[in-house]
């Protein structure tokens, strides 16, 4: 416990009174000491009754680097050791202070408050990939007259995960991915085979609108060849420094195969990992891809070779190889990925879905 410049300037006052009165009368004494006294004798106890609360946080979830959201904590109190949580039986004033990782940014972390009133709320951006811990938050107990404070570690603490940065690719780059294999997704798509309910992950271009009009639910068409689509394989590694571009390059090229209905077989330092359409499996890879290290992997049969060096990060197809820089669709068009050598047309700039 200590005082606050507030308490050290009645504390200050209270003293002069006292040599006041020894000089002139204890006039001098009734009129500030004895306020000043019972002030910081107030103080004393409101400051000591508070106790230590626990933190809860609703936090922003699992997103991509440079995204983030609201933070929202709130303060309470458990009867007994796995106790339920219930609101603070003595809110009081204070200052909360968060504690935030490196990878994770804040504008402002700390609040004055009154704490167990009321959640306190602060917005946070995601700045690298990784899981990160939230917490734990520091309460400033005061009295209500901001003489004493008192420091409070409050238990609880949040982890979040930061998905790799997602670039935009070129359309050229997007139709030279999709022709590694047939996909089912330019002539053969003239197989109609059945309407179904929309399901995440479905393009929009399937939606078949006028069925969605009279449902008033999505309703998209299925395509007899969609049930033979390939995956397209992605050998992913990264030396030492390299990691971070690498598992950029590669959340980017399989979210854009994958949104354009081809699902992809990645393969990483650690194991392999399958995703398409549905959120589970683009969830699992995404979270494979946010704690990824450097490391080699055996690219024989790999469609795409992605590996990424302290400077740079390569992609290659068969004996194409190129930066992922030029592959985003803020670049001009580079080096080609196929044997198709039609003129790229112009990038679209279409953001990949995550």
């Amino acid at each position: 416990m200590r005082l606050t410049r507030r308490g050290k300037a009645v504390l200050v006052g209270c003293v002069l009174a006292v040599g006041s009165a020894a000089l002139y009368g204890p006039r001098a004494l009734n009129a500030l000491v004895v306020p000043g006294v019972v002030a910081l004798v107030a103080a004393y106890f409101q400051v000591s009754r508070a106790t230590a609360p626990e933190a809860v946080r609703e936090t922003p979830g699992d997103d991509h680097v440079g995204r983030g959201g609201t933070v929202e904590l709130d303060f309470v109190e458990r009867s007994g050791v796995g106790g339920t949580a219930e609101p603070l039986a003595r809110p009081f004033v204070g200052r909360v202070t968060e504690t935030l990782p490196d990878g994770v940014s804040a504008e402002d972390t700390t609040v004055e408050t009154v704490v167990g009133s009321e959640p306190v709320t602060y917005e946070v951006t995601y700045e690298a990939r990784g899981e990160h811990v939230l917490g734990p938050a520091t309460v400033a107990a005061r009295d209500v007259l901001g003489l004493l404070e008192r420091e409070l570690e409050t238990d609880g603490t949040d982890t979040v995960l930061a998905y790799p940065e997602l670039f935009a690719i070129a359309r050229w780059a997007r139709r030279d991915l999709r022709a590694l294999h047939e996909t089912g997704i330019h002539e053969e798509r003239s197989e109609f085979d059945r309407l179904r309910e929309y399901t995440d992950g479905d393009s929009l271009r399937d939606v078949h609108w006028k069925t969605t009009a009279k449902r008033d639910e999505l309703i998209v068409k299925e395509f007899a060849a969609e049930a033979e689509t390939e995956a397209v394989t992605l050998a992913a590694g990264a030396e030492a420094g390299g990691a971070d571009g690498m598992a950029s390059a590669t959340a980017s090229l399989a979210l854009t195969l994958i949104e354009d209905g081809v699902p992809v077989e990645v393969t990483l330092p650690g194991g392999a990992v399958t995703a398409g359409s549905d959120r589970g499996s683009r969830t699992q890879l995404l979270e494979r891809l946010a704690t990824v290290g450097p490391g080699r992997v055996r690219t024989e049969d790999a469609d795409v070779v992605v590996f990424g060096t302290e400077s740079e990060t390569t992609i290659t197809v068969g004996d194409s190889e190129t930066t992922f820089e030029s592959l985003r669709a803020d670049r001009a068009p580079a080096t080609r990925l196929s044997t198709d050598h039609t003129a790229p047309r112009p990038d679209d700039g279409r953001e990949v879905a995550a």
